[in-house]
């Protein structure tokens, strides 16, 4: 492994689990605050029924890495032993599986919280359970991720049960447990038709960025992960509109997907010993990640905006097969 080799993989070590800060993050962080303010508002028996905080956005729009960035940041929520030794867990972040039942999400939760629990208890039994290891373990906050996967069913009857659930573990006698839930725009279906919960929740959206709009963020960025720490120049196209239009289109909006792609090129130019960031490196970069084909390259294509992203493999789809027409009777003349 060459000198020059082991250069660019500790740079990419040191850049892919750096987080790259913009002001949303910092919204979300004044709003976790005071959702942890309220909790500890609420063990002093003030507070309001405001619980939960609901974070939505669409995938690649930074949801999950900026939760877990403000959830490290907080030495409240790290776990510790008590004066008499016990174990006090004040918050537990996990990923909610898919499929997802109540009774899944309850028994998953308990064992987040070191508890064993099958599928042989009912679901009642379970979240009684659940509700009584949360405030022993001293849990004031629950974050869910992909927390559109607990909308298993789309019955109205289904959403309806969910909503009750989340709505009795928000309500534990005597215990301000506080929920964060975070995914995809389904998620919103928790929030509709329920007023009960709608009443219960604060809600900040994670949106796609658009252009130009956005200009100042995506440069911002741009520099960021391009001059300041990967220390390449910036070839004066990759500020133009038209190629900042492009870079916002390629990754759908995403900050996340954004900041991934931004990235990788910059790894292409560093891997060919460049010391400019250029079209062609993400144009490469992008062809990696979508595996379309040149004519259909966002980075490069001339009539881009007509691309969807999203279609970047349909020509490897099978063609629809034909039904073969049913026989006819024949008709006697």
């Amino acid at each position: 492994m060459t000198h020059k080799t082991v250069e660019l993989r500790d740079l990419r070590v040191l850049e892919d689990t750096r987080y790259v800060s913009f002001k949303r993050c910092e919204h979300l962080r004044h709003r976790v605050q005071e959702l942890w303010d309220h909790a500890e508002v609420c063990l002093q028996g003030g507070g309001s029924r405001r619980r939960i905080l609901a974070v939505i956005g669409e995938s690649g729009t930074g949801k999950t890495t900026s939760l877990r960035r403000v959830f490290n940041d907080f030495g409240g929520f790290k776990r510790y032993r008590n004066e008499q030794g016990k174990l006090v867990i004040p918050m537990i972040s996990a990923e909610v599986p898919r499929p997802c039942t109540n009774k899944d999400l309850a028994i998953h939760m308990l064992n987040q919280l070191d508890v064993p629990a099958n599928h042989r208890a009912n679901e009642y039994d379970l979240f009684q359970a659940l509700k009584s290891q949360l405030r022993e373990s001293g849990t004031i906050l629950v974050h869910l991720d992909e927390a559109q996967h607990l909308l298993q069913a789309d019955t109205a009857a289904a959403v309806r049960r969910l909503q009750d659930r989340l709505k009795s573990l928000i309500a534990i006698p005597d215990w301000p447990l506080h929920l964060i839930l975070s995914g995809v725009s389904e998620l919103a279906t928790l929030f509709t038709g329920d007023q009960q919960l709608a009443n219960r929740s604060t809600v900040m959206r994670f949106e796609n960025l658009l252009f130009p709009g956005d200009k100042a963020v995506v440069i911002m960025i741009l520099r960021d992960i391009v001059v300041d720490h990967c220390r390449l120049e910036l070839a004066d196209q990759l500020l133009t509109d038209d190629f900042l239009g492009r870079l916002v289109s390629a990754s759908a909006g995403g900050i996340g997907t954004l900041i991934e792609f931004i990235r990788a090129a910059c790894y292409k130019a560093l891997s060919k010993g460049h010391v400019r960031l250029d079209t062609k490196d993400f144009a490469f970069a992008y062809g990696r990640f979508s595996g379309s084909r040149d004519v259909d390259n966002i980075m490069t294509a001339s009539a881009w905006q007509d691309i969807d992203r999203g279609n970047a493999l349909v020509d490897l789809l099978p063609l629809p097969t034909k039904s073969k027409p049913s026989r006819k009777s024949k008709t006697w003349h």
